[in-house]
């Protein structure tokens, strides 16, 4: 039985991406005028930029979706047969719950279902 490698869900760029433009803004500014609340403020927004654009959202294996936190930690495990799991909408639901959005998490449709589709046929 060959098993399939796991998904990994990454977060849309164009949120990180912002994020950086922000903060490094609000760094050139806090530069010139100097230190300040701005400037603490600037490197939060830049490092939570480089995590988003590094860090993983969720890990789909072949029975269970793997929730990650920015630190890399998984914070929510929803554990699922193949029957339980609809592709709608842009988004995954497990057993009728939302578990993956496509508003915020660069996932692609056609390859979450060709993944399940490829479960479902070795079990």
């Amino acid at each position: 039985m060959n098993q399939p490698p796991d998904l990994q869900v990454k977060y849309k760029k164009i949120f990180p991406i912002l994020m950086l433009i922000c903060s490094i803004f609000i760094l050139y500014v806090s530069l010139l005028t100097g230190f300040s609340l701005n400037t603490i403020t600037g490197l939060i927004l830049l490092l939570l930029g480089l995590l988003m654009l590094t860090r993983t959202v969720a890990v789909i294996t072949q029975n269970e979706i793997q929730m990650m936190n920015l630190l890399g930690m998984t914070v929510k495990v929803y554990s699922y047969t193949p029957d339980q799991i609809v592709v709608a909408n842009n988004c995954i639901y497990v057993d009728g719950k939302k578990v993956i959005s496509g508003w915020w998490a660069d996932i692609n449709i056609q390859e979450v279902k060709a993944f399940f589709l490829q479960i479902q046929k070795e079990q």
